[in-house]
């Protein structure tokens, strides 16, 4: 869809003009509340084998795991609800009081979990418990996902937003890799058995310290120069072209989410359950894979700023169209420590081309005034695909026999959003957006 057929689109406000200051405290303020947030919402992914022993008791380790991970896509149902409503405060009232909010609402559920009586105490009040936890979480994150990206975008100008807007999933890794690294410093000095006792709730309990802080960041942050021009029109939005817009928002990030869970999030759990690479190595593996989306991306998104977001993104999607299954293939193939590193860093810088750029490419579908809530009710519905990835993985192996059916998985999801990347504008050299 063209950008240009909204009516009201504002123009970039040069970033020559703005105090380099306020432009790093803001870019600050996106990635230490995002970094404290997805610190939260990963370590259940990375423990969710040691959760499933503790609340979800089953004959079988495979239907234990499955609850598990049908738990952690629960939370991703309720994200397309905090991505209406804290995705339309954020377009009204701002986005600086929005991020604040996620960051609380975060950190508490967190907390929940963490100090929550296991199965063994409290019987079944205990997986409900967590379940409810998980949907607050999922909420916050709804809104968090698109506001963020917005903010850090709008506050790269017109010609620094891809270099900005890369920040948004820098930090989601970082915030990925702290976790992978606490849960890899517990298994490695606490053990297996220290771990599913006590040590499971640590990492969660560290939300009572964490959350505080990214409140008192974001909450002190001042809008973009971007944010207050358009805050001022009073031109109509198309709801039409609006909705289009959505929609093309999700297709766009059925590969982002799905590429985001399955490489950084759940790979530590299928290695060490199908690959025989042990727990506390896959978790360290996936630490490094992190710390290179968290360095790399911003690289990928300047790329992004000098040739184009459609090349990177083209590129991403074939690269996983065509080798998403042969790399699983080889993973599950029994290929040793080194082999297994070497393919998950090849997905992993897949993945960053597509990550780097993609925060800008999808802002830069929205005019300023409903950007929030387009790109959070886009990332709220492909989240729950996304969400629900290492449950439809583990399905797929149990019903298929084969655990490298998991890459088609991966492979679909980047064939669905192939057309769109295809037919998409780049708009990376437009002034306004």
């Amino acid at each position: 869809m063209d950008s240009n057929t909204y009516p009201d689109r504002v123009s970039a406000p040069s970033m020559q003009s703005t105090a380099k200051a306020e432009q790093r405290r803001a870019a600050a303020a996106g990635m230490v509340g995002y970094i404290l947030e997805w610190f939260d919402f990963g370590i259940y992914g990375f423990l969710a084998p040691i959760i499933a022993q503790n609340f979800f008791p089953a004959h079988d380790s495979v239907t234990s795991l499955l609850v598990a991970f049908a738990v952690f896509g629960v939370g991703c149902v309720a994200r397309p609800i905090g991505s209406v409503v804290l995705g339309r405060i954020a377009d009204v009232k701002g986005r600086h009081g929005a991020l604040a909010t996620t960051m609380i609402l975060m950190a508490a559920s967190t907390v929940m979990m963490g100090l929550l009586p296991t199965y063994s105490q409290i019987g079944i009040a205990a997986p409900i418990l967590l379940v409810a936890a998980r949907l607050l979480q999922g909420f916050a994150a709804g809104g968090e996902w698109g506001t963020a990206a917005a903010f850090l975008v709008e506050w790269g100008g017109s010609n620094r937003r891809g270099f900005l807007g890369a920040f948004q999933q820098s930090s989601i890794a970082a915030g990925l890799m702290l976790a992978s690294f606490v849960a890899a410093v517990l298994s490695t000095f606490i053990g297996h058995d220290g771990l599913t006792a006590w040590g499971w709730r640590i990492p969660f309990i560290l939300g009572i310290v964490l959350g505080p802080i990214g409140f008192y960041v974001r909450r002190n942050v001042k809008e973009s120069p971007m944010f207050i021009k358009a805050a001022q029109s009073t031109e109509k939005i198309s709801s039409v072209l609006f909705w289009k817009s959505v929609l093309h928002g999700f297709c766009f990030l059925v590969l982002w989410f799905v590429s985001s869970y399955m490489v950084c999030v759940y790979m530590p759990s299928f290695a060490a359950r199908y690959a025989h690479i042990g727990e506390t190595a896959s978790l360290w593996a996936g630490s490094l894979s992190l710390a290179a989306v968290a360095v790399l991306t911003p690289l990928a998104g300047l790329l992004s700023d000098r040739i184009g977001r459609k090349p990177l993104l083209l590129g991403s999607c074939l690269f996983f169209v065509i080798f998403s299954y042969p790399a699983y293939r080889l993973i599950v193939g029994g290929i040793g420590m080194g082999n297994y590193m070497l393919i998950q860093m090849l997905l992993t810088l897949a993945f960053i081309l597509f990550s780097g750029c993609g925060p800008a490419a999808l802002a830069e579908m929205f005019p300023t005034k409903v950007r929030s809530l387009g790109v959070s009710i886009g990332g709220g519905v492909a989240s729950i695909l996304g969400g629900f990835t290492p449950f439809l993985t583990t399905w797929t192996i149990s019903l298929t026999g084969s655990s490298a059916s998991a890459g088609w998985l991966l492979a679909g999801s980047a064939a669905l959003t192939l057309p769109v990347v295809i037919l998409m504008r780049d708009r990376s050299k437009q002034v306004e957006i």
